[in-house]
């Protein structure tokens, strides 16, 4: 595949991820669920296709979102997403690799505009860890909403399929 400069390190992204997660906040009950993220590129485009889904312990569907994926240069990343619960993020962050191989995406800067029927969600953070070896993807997810001030909300390790 042509790939653009910019996505040509990320390569490894490309294709399904799958594993466990857990989920808790102060104004639910905490939960495990199982993830799904797939990244696909388009020959050319700087840019990764995102997708992910999650399902809960009978296989029932919980969440999904879509969005996009864009290195833009410099060891820094840009993450816009839609989800069907009223939400939009555009998420902002670098890039750092550790000397062990491992590398850590932090999107700490948030913009999250929320519909007129959704929850209310004030700011956004992702950080995803990928092993040395590029088979292992560790997710972190936290969120300021409803009143509660940014923590950690989920967490899922996920294996290249």
């Amino acid at each position: 595949m042509n790939l653009h400069p910019l996505i040509a390190e990320y390569e490894f992204l490309v294709g399904t991820w799958k594993g466990p997660g857990r989920g808790h906040y102060p104004t639910i009950d905490s939960f495990r669920y199982n993830e799904t993220l797939t990244f696909g590129a388009v020959p050319g485009k700087p840019f990764l296709r995102y997708e992910q889904k999650t399902a809960g312990a009978e296989n029932q569907p919980m969440h999904t979102e879509s969005g996009f994926f864009r290195p833009i240069g410099d060891g820094r990343v840009e993450f816009t997403l839609a989800q069907p619960t009223g939400q939009t993020e555009v998420l902002e962050g670098t890039v750092e690799a550790g000397d062990d191989g491992e590398l850590t995406i932090v999107m700490d800067r948030s913009t999250v505009v929320n519909s007129g029927t959704a929850k209310q969600v004030d700011a956004t953070a992702r950080t995803w860890v990928v092993n040395a070896d590029r088979t292992e993807l560790i997710t972190e997810f936290g969120m300021a909403a409803v009143g509660e001030p940014m923590q950690q909300h989920l967490v899922s390790e996920l294996a290249k399929q």
